[in-house]
């Protein structure tokens, strides 16, 4: 399963290659459950791409590679 790192935080991805992808937007997503009350429960919070968690990846993935070379400048590593 890879990550994205920035410092300390790991974002969960679904491919390496997800570094040079413009489509990527690391975020918090919050995971939501459903009590017998009806309320709303906050569940727990994943550090992963948010257009992975409410859109999906899309179908054509192409990797930008000056947009994987001005992320590693920020910082940012792959790890597994």
């Amino acid at each position: 399963m890879p990550y994205l790192k920035l410092g300390k935080k790991k974002y969960w991805v679904s491919s390496s290659t997800c570094l040079g992808m413009p489509c990527f937007q690391p975020g918090a997503y919050q995971h939501r459950g459903t009590t017998n009350s009806g309320s709303r429960n906050t569940g727990s919070y994943s550090l992963m791409c948010m257009e992975n968690a409410y859109r999906g990846c899309p179908l054509s993935r192409k990797e930008d590679k000056e947009i994987a070379k001005s992320r590693k400048k920020e910082g940012w590593k792959v790890t597994y």
